[in-house]
C-alpha cells in the first residue's frame, strides 16, 4: 500500500488586458438636404447638394474584461446536495454494491456520480494475477463524480495530488481504510488546492491499477486530470449532533502548524 502519513490530529484571474490604442477612421456625412433656389425667370428650380465632408472618429478605448482564472477559481463553495438528489450508499452485500454502480451508469452518461462505498466489498488478493473482480474492472477509463474528504497528508496548501476517503468519522476516527476503499486523485489545476475538513467532490478519468513498490501495494484506484469542487461538511458516517464548525476544536492543522 503506498506510503502516506496518518495524523492522529484532523488535518483543515489574473486579468486579461487588452491594449487601447486609438484609431482614427474617415467617414462620410450623409449629403446635406437639397436647397432650392427658384429662378426668378420662372426656370426650373437649381438644387444645390452640399460637398461631403470628412469627420475624424476616435474609437472607444476597449473594455478590460476579467478572465476565468484558474480551475479552483471557477468552483464555489455550495451547500451539499440534497440527499434526495445524491443520496449515500446504503449497501452492506456485493450485491447491493454491484447493483448501485449499475443503476448510477445505467443513463450511459459521463461523469457518472458514485459513491465509493460501492467500490469496494470485494476482497483484494495480491497473489492473484489479476486481483479485480470483472464489475470493478469494467469501471476503468469512464468519468465519475465522486464526494468525500481529503485524507491528511504532509502538505496542506497548494496540494495537486491526494487521497481521498468517503468519511472522516470512520476513517480518521475509526478503522484504517482498505485499499479498494481509497482513492488517489490528481487534479488539473497547477496551483493545486488548499487542505479542507470540507467535503470535496471531484471529477475525473478513473484509472483501475495493480501495481506494486518495493513489495508494496500501490493505490488501486486513481482518479485522474480530476477538477474539484468543495462543498459543505456532509459526511454520512458523522453523528447527526455533530457541528463541523465547532466539533473539531483545535484539531485542524494550518500551514504554520508544526508537527
Amino acid at each position: 500500500m503506498r506510503k502516506f502519513w496518518f495524523f492522529s490530529a484532523l488535518a483543515s484571474a489574473p486579468l486579461l488586458c487588452f491594449s487601447c490604442s486609438k484609431q482614427e477612421a474617415v467617414v462620410h456625412e450623409p449629403p446635406a438636404t437639397a436647397v432650392a433656389a427658384a429662378a426668378s425667370d420662372g426656370a426650373a428650380a437649381a438644387v444645390t447638394i452640399a460637398a461631403p465632408k470628412e469627420v475624424e472618429v476616435v474609437a472607444e478605448p476597449a473594455v478590460e474584461e476579467e478572465s476565468s482564472g484558474s480551475l479552483r477559481d471557477r468552483f464555489e463553495i455550495t451547500e451539499a446536495p440534497p440527499v434526495e438528489d445524491r443520496p449515500w450508499s446504503n449497501a452492506v452485500t456485493l450485491e447491493e454494491r454491484m447493483a448501485n454502480l449499475k443503476k448510477s451508469m445505467a443513463s450511459g452518461t459521463e461523469p457518472f456520480v458514485v459513491d465509493m462505498h460501492d467500490f469496494g466489498g470485494w476482497e483484494f488478493d495480491e497473489g492473484k494475477k489479476q486481483p479485480f473482480p470483472a464489475h470493478v474492472l469494467a469501471l476503468e477509463g469512464k468519468n465519475f463524480t465522486i464526494r468525500g474528504f481529503m485524507m491528511p497528508d504532509i502538505d496542506f496548501e497548494h496540494i495537486r495530488q491526494f487521497h481521498l476517503v468517503r468519511s472522516l468519522f470512520s476513517c480518521c476516527f475509526g478503522a484504517p481504510p482498505q485499499l479498494n476503499e481509497i482513492l488517489r486523485v490528481s487534479l488539473q489545476d497547477e496551483n493545486g488546492m488548499e487542505y479542507t475538513y470540507n467535503t470535496v467532490e471531484v471529477t475525473g478519468t478513473l484509472r483501475v491499477v495493480f501495481e506494486m513498490e518495493d513489495g508494496l501495494v500501490e493505490d488501486l484506484f486513481r482518479l485522474e486530470n480530476a477538477t474539484y469542487r468543495i462543498i459543505d461538511f456532509d459526511d454520512p458516517v458523522a453523528p447527526t449532533s455533530f457541528d463541523a464548525a465547532t466539533g473539531f476544536g483545535d484539531l485542524l492543522p494550518t500551514k504554520d502548524s508544526e508537527y
